[in-house]
C-alpha cells in the first residue's frame, strides 16, 4: 500500500477515491449551508420590505450583535412624518426591574458620513 501511495504521489494524486468522495460530500454540504444562509438572509430582507410604514410607528428587527454594546434590536419608522432609526436594548435596573431603552437617530448613509471640520476650514 505504501508503494502504491508513493506512486500516486509521484503521479500527482493527492487523495485516494475514498478521500475524494468524502471531500466532495463535505464540499456539497458546505455549499448547501451557504445557500441556506443566503436564502434566509434574502427572506429576512424581503420580510422587512413587505411591511407598510405608517406615521408614528417603528418596526424593530432582531440583529446579530457585532459588539457587546450593539443593540439586539434595531429598525426604522416614521415619527410625525419624519423618518427615524431606532435601536433598542433590554436592561435591568439596580433594583432588578427589567426595562427597555430606545435610542432614536436620524437615518444616514453609513458610507457617506461627513468628515469633521478641520482647523484650516475656519478663518480665525
Amino acid at each position: 500500500m505504501a508503494n502504491k501511495l508513493s506512486q500516486q504521489q509521484k503521479d500527482g494524486v493527492l487523495m485516494d477515491a475514498e478521500e475524494l468522495a468524502q471531500w466532495q460530500e463535505d464540499y456539497n454540504n458546505a455549499q448547501g449551508w451557504a445557500n441556506e444562509d443566503q436564502l434566509n438572509q434574502q427572506q429576512r430582507e424581503e420580510t422587512k420590505m413587505e411591511y407598510e410604514v405608517k406615521d408614528n410607528e417603528v418596526t424593530l428587527w432582531p440583529q446579530e450583535k457585532k459588539s457587546e454594546k450593539s443593540p439586539p434590536y434595531s429598525g426604522k419608522g416614521l415619527v410625525n412624518g419624519k423618518e427615524v432609526r431606532v435601536a433598542m436594548w433590554k436592561n435591568k435596573s439596580r433594583n432588578g426591574k427589567i426595562y427597555l431603552k430606545l435610542k432614536f437617530s436620524d437615518p444616514q448613509d453609513m458610507g457617506a458620513r461627513e468628515a469633521p471640520p478641520r482647523d484650516e476650514d475656519f478663518d480665525f
